[in-house]
């Protein structure tokens, strides 16, 4: 081909496009609208949705890697199938620490998902490295600021979603909606609403029993775990328990309002004078040891003490609120305070009942109270 062939030949290649982008032009200008190859549908593979702490948060729609940070995440988790996506815990999901292994358990979804522990630890929720490596989907977080969850998000490249691990059975609306925006964001909106029946069934039942109270009984909850150990001074004037019983709590809420558990005095007991002392059993060593010491007094002064009317409680918090044994308690504070109106409870059964409803595996009431000793019962204090 000679030269000027090719030049006749790059020039139609040109004048070509040109007519192109002019047809183009006049294609726009007459509104009709230019071919665009397809883009990816973003919309269509992402949920926007509102976590516990007001965050607007954009999250995949198939969430299938998870972590949880902080008390009470993983907890929630175990709820749903969605358990089956964690690809790592923190070190406190593991109890390797040696200070730990003895009270690993008191988190009763550690029993129920014991394989859990076999997961890869990603070290502390301040160990950002590990997490990017591990490539999760969402991080869940407890984390309560809601600027630490933003800053926490831009580190690590991924949707954090905060859930509210403070939030309490008693406050039904809060938790669940919390269950049903986790239903939402792991593709379980059916095991969110099972739950949600479930605990409004639950809850009812001890409505109806607690409108016949007629006598309500005085009550004093101690021992509480709450950010480490304490003996029976540690209390709380917001026990759901006493609440949904009709049952008088003797101590009033915590003097920082925020109705979490708190250290009151021996004169404060003595003066409350309960005629029933209920103990969480993971504190019950130190508040046995802690009664002993003013057992004289305690027993000249206090109602409860002086009648050994002195029970104990499956664990309430152990690294944030084991909600379902909170329900379990309600109905052994009821079957011990109003036997008459709760006589047709089998305790053992309710709380397998209960177990089976959050947990969805049975499990064997002996073998979770061997991990919780003392577990439900009067207290070996004597």
């Amino acid at each position: 081909m000679n030269r000027k062939a090719c030049i006749r030949i790059s020039l139609s290649v040109v004048f070509a496009g040109l007519l192109l982008v002019q047809g183009g032009q006049k294609a726009s200008a007459a509104g009709i609208q230019e071919f665009k190859p397809p883009q990816p549908e973003t919309a269509m593979a992402s949920l926007e949705i509102t976590d516990m702490r007001g965050r607007s948060v954009v999250v995949p729609r198939d969430i299938k890697r998870i972590i949880a940070l902080g008390a009470g995440s993983l907890r929630l988790l175990t709820y749903f199938d969605a358990v089956n996506s964690v690809i790592a815990v923190e070190d406190a999901g593991h109890g390797r620490e040696k200070s730990l292994h003895g009270v690993f358990h008191l988190a009763t979804y550690r029993i129920a998902r014991p394989d859990l522990r076999e997961l890869p630890s990603i070290g502390s929720e301040e160990n950002h490295e590990a997490i990017i490596a591990a490539m999760p989907d969402i991080v869940f977080s407890s984390t309560i600021d809601a600027g630490q969850l933003d800053q926490l998000q831009d580190k690590l490249g991924v949707p954090v979603f905060a859930i509210d691990a403070d939030v309490e059975i008693s406050d039904l609306e809060r938790f669940h909606s919390q269950l049903r925006r986790v239903g939402q964001l792991v593709g379980e909106d059916a095991r969110a609403e099972e739950l949600i029946s479930g605990i409004e069934r639950l809850v009812q039942d001890l409505a109806s029993r607690a409108a016949l109270v007629t006598e309500p009984g005085r009550a004093y909850a101690g021992g509480m775990m709450f950010y480490g150990p304490a003996d029976f001074l540690r209390t709380s004037g917001d026990y759901i328990p006493f609440d949904m019983t009709g049952t008088v709590n003797v101590m009033p809420t915590n003097p920082a309002n925020n109705r979490q558990p708190y250290m009151t005095s021996l004169e404060e007991l003595i003066a409350a004078n309960p005629d029933a002392v209920f103990i969480d059993t993971a504190n019950n060593e130190l508040s046995r040891a802690g009664y002993r010491a003013k057992q004289e007094l305690l027993d000249d002064q206090v109602t409860a003490f002086r009648n050994r009317a002195v029970y104990t409680t499956l664990v309430y918090k152990y690294y944030g609120t084991n909600w379902e044994n909170q329900l379990i308690n309600i109905y052994y504070v009821g079957k011990v305070l109003y036997p008459g109106l709760f006589a047709d409870v089998v305790i053992e059964d309710k709380a397998a009942q209960i177990w089976r409803l959050f947990f969805g595996v049975d499990l064997d009431y002996d073998r979770v109270i061997s991990r919780h000793k003392p577990g439900l019962g009067r207290a070996d204090w004597w």
